[in-house]
């Protein structure tokens, strides 16, 4: 008689999201356990918020800030989370220069909706470290939603199919890492090179195409020349053809970032790569402040950047009134 065998599969995933609060004025919040609060942000499925104590909370002393993530509307769902703050500035990594993570994992639920850290940063640290740049935080909240399934069965006995996420843009980034049959060679100035792939970059540019695959010249070389921008700009340029996202140090809140954001978005102009234009606008508008804000007007009229325009118009308009 056969034995009496059964299985079971246990599966987790996860989903994780950034957010970026951004306190201004920093100096003018005043009052012990006053708090600051950033827009409900979405991560797996529910909503989050961050809140921030430059005092500290009633647990920090007073010689600490306080910063909690917390779970809104939880209703009676248990939500397992990874989450990390990240205090950005020039004492990011970057720069070289010293930064701040703390993380954990908890579940949160309707009795438990909130978690984080009483003894977040010193405060003296805070000018100590230059993370007050022109008065103003930026807390980075990285958030990670653990969930699982659970179903009967293994091997052939299993009826589900789990299909992993896809690794189109993984695998075409490795060529460009690995310089994998690459067939051209970009020229940029008088040394910089690049091993390139000519079919990539007629695919990611309507401009390249015409370039490389129609009647002009360059379409029967192995090497082209391209003038008008710095080694740097078409470096980042290439990392998001191949990879469809921009470089990771752009994702930080820092000078170099807007810089390369300004740059790149006049490489994606001049190679019609309006996703990649849209994507450097939404980084411009997320630095605004009182002293670039002119600039970024006149930038956006001149690229004809339209969104990037509107929330040059609105940030004004906002401040007009405060």
């Amino acid at each position: 008689m056969a034995a009496n065998e059964t299985a079971s599969t246990h599966r987790l995933s996860s989903t994780t999201g950034v957010h970026l609060l951004k306190v201004a004025g920093h100096s003018l919040i005043k009052g012990a356990s006053t708090s600051v609060e950033s827009k409900p942000f979405r991560v797996g499925g529910h909503d989050w918020v961050v809140e921030y104590y430059p005092y500290g909370n009633k647990n920090a002393g007073e010689q600490h800030t306080s910063v909690f993530i917390n779970l809104e509307n939880p209703g009676e769902a248990i939500v397992r989370a990874n989450y990390s703050f990240c205090l950005q500035g020039p004492g990011s990594p970057v720069t070289g220069e010293k930064t701040t993570v703390n993380g954990s994992t908890h579940d949160f639920s309707a009795a438990h909706k909130s978690y984080g850290f009483s003894k977040f940063v010193r405060k003296a640290d805070l000018t100590k470290w230059g993370y007050l740049n022109d008065d103003c935080l930026l807390i980075k909240c990285t958030v990670e939603i653990i969930s699982s399934d659970i179903f009967e069965g293994h091997g052939d006995d299993d009826t589900s199919v789990v299909v992993p996420p896809s690794e189109l843009t993984r695998d075409i980034g490795k060529i460009l890492d690995d310089g994998l049959k690459a067939d051209m060679t970009v020229k940029i100035g008088w040394f910089r090179r690049f091993k390139v792939h000519a079919c990539v970059l007629a695919a990611r540019s309507p401009v390249f195409r015409a370039q490389l695959c129609g009647s002009m010249v360059e379409s029967r070389r192995s090497s082209i020349r391209v003038r008008g921008i710095c080694a740097s700009v078409f470096e980042a340029l290439l990392y998001y053809m191949y990879k469809d996202t921009l470089p990771p140090f752009m994702e930080e809140a820092t000078e170099e970032a807007t810089n390369m954001a300004q740059h790149l978005l006049v490489a994606a102009d001049r190679y019609a790569m309006e996703r990649l234009k849209l994507s450097c606008e939404s980084k411009l508008s997320k630095a605004l402040d009182a002293k670039t804000v002119g600039f970024t007007v006149d930038f956006a009229e001149r690229h004809n950047c339209q969104q990037l325009k509107n929330c040059c118009v609105k940030y004004m308009a906002r401040t007009c009134e405060e």
